[in-house]
């Protein structure tokens, strides 16, 4: 018995240490969505609630996120609108050089956006892209 136990204690210890190590992953789902021209990326990560702005053209304009107000409800493009904008510079496409933008949703809240193009603080028209196809959901 003393050779049972003597195999037995550091094989459970093991598993045990193991189990109380290992940590939970979670799936994060991305969306990403570009201008019109594409110049301007931007990525929607749920794990985290934030948004990553990319500007990938020297042309001296800067990126503009448009999203719907966050709602548990169906979000629509007729939802009150919030605009963030980058005018960092150029990032190229290095998500390691990206600017984010965190927020702080609710879990469960939908929203939709779409990327377009800033000079001097002002939109530039013509320059968004098309809306989300889908509801884009903070994590639960």
């Amino acid at each position: 018995m003393p050779k049972f136990r003597r195999t037995a204690i550091p094989a459970v210890t093991a598993a045990v240490l193991t189990v109380a190590l290992a940590t939970s992953s979670h799936a994060a789902d991305n969306t990403t969505m570009a201008s019109d021209n594409s110049c301007g990326i931007v990525t929607f990560t749920d794990y985290g609630d934030k948004f990553s702005f990319l500007d990938v053209c020297s042309d001296g304009r800067g990126v503009r996120l448009q999203y719907t107000n966050p709602t548990e409800g169906t979000p629509s493009t007729n939802d009150v609108r919030v605009n963030v904008d980058y005018t960092g510079g150029f990032t190229g496409y290095n998500q390691d050089d990206a600017w984010v933008y965190n927020t702080n949703m609710d879990e469960d809240a939908c929203f939709l956006f779409r990327v377009g193009l800033v000079n001097n603080g002002s939109y530039v028209s013509g320059s968004y892209g098309g809306w989300t196809t889908h509801n884009v959901c903070a994590a639960n």
